[in-house]
């Protein structure tokens, strides 16, 4: 009995590990999520005031 229940102890103890591990890196991908999103949108952003579309290699080629 005795060893059945420092069993459940150390599977306890190994749960509350992972758990605490697993909640760590869930945060950390979430703000890295977060600032991948961030710079999409400045991006989009600067393309977007760009202008057309066109290189300025084409903008500032002769006719």
């Amino acid at each position: 009995m005795f060893w059945f229940l420092l069993f459940l102890v150390v599977v306890a103890v190994w749960t509350l590990v992972l758990a605490l591990l697993a909640k760590k890196l869930w945060g950390q991908a979430k703000a890295l999520t977060r600032e991948l999103v961030a710079a999409q949108s400045k991006l989009d952003a600067a393309q977007s005031t760009a202008g057309s579309g066109q290189t300025r290699e084409e903008a500032h080629a002769p006719a």
